[in-house]
């Protein structure tokens, strides 16, 4: 999926968003948070550099293009996608299931809602959606299509399992690929691969994500 242009007046925006296990399931998973990390790193600083150089066609609007990172901010591969897009000059746009009040009570460990609220200082722009408690998988679900919708590139840290329940990191993935949002899999061991389906699984080398951004920016008008 290309996303549409930006708004008349608006300069234009790479969105990379985030679906991914918590901490508990990384660990599970066979992810060592160091090695997650660097390869995070790694894919946010490629597709900047990409990005960059596709825009140099356009040097008057090059500086006014944004790069954003679109993350709920849950424990886990949220946070570090959020941080680490952060630390490369990304924006941070901040979907949340529930209010922020209530979705704090995810984060039972007092450094955890600190790290929460340290990242919403950070945030540009905070959307609380409507969730309730009653169906917080639906919750979960429903910020996970915010994200999608509002991506052109997502990041997925994934065990690679079938999707085990709504709103899960599986069905997140495979509505991402139905959709046709370019995916980049992250897997344990700093393996990168951009995805292709899940069922069957199949995955290709990184040489496919130049020409989707190229996509992406030649939709707004900048390639």
């Amino acid at each position: 999926m290309v996303s549409q242009e930006s708004p008349l007046g608006s300069p234009p925006t790479l969105r990379v968003g985030v679906t991914g296990h918590r901490t508990k399931g990384l660990s599970e998973a066979g992810y060592d948070q160091a090695l997650l990390r660097g390869s995070v790193r790694k894919v946010l600083a490629q597709v900047k550099e990409i990005a960059r150089r596709l825009s140099e066609r356009h040097p008057d609007v090059r500086e006014e293009l944004l790069l954003k990172v679109v993350s709920p901010l849950a424990e886990g591969a949220d946070r570090i996608v959020a941080e680490e897009g952060l630390m490369l000059g990304y924006e941070l746009q901040s979907p949340l299931p529930f209010s922020r009040q209530e979705y704090e009570k995810d984060f039972t460990i007092p450094e955890s809602k600190t790290a929460f609220h340290a990242l919403l200082e950070r945030t540009t722009q905070v959307i609380e959606l409507a969730g309730s408690r009653e169906h917080e998988n639906k919750a979960y679900e429903e910020v996970g299509r915010w994200v999608l919708l509002h991506s052109d590139i997502l990041i997925a840290i994934w065990n690679g399992q079938s999707p085990a329940g709504q709103g899960g990191t599986g069905q997140i993935v495979k509505e991402a690929i139905a959709r046709g949002i370019t995916t980049v899999w992250v897997r344990p061991h700093e393996e990168i691969f951009l995805l292709r389906s899940i069922a069957p699984l199949l995955y290709d080398s990184m040489n496919g994500l130049s020409e989707a951004i190229g996509r992406v920016l030649t939709a707004r008008g900048m390639s």
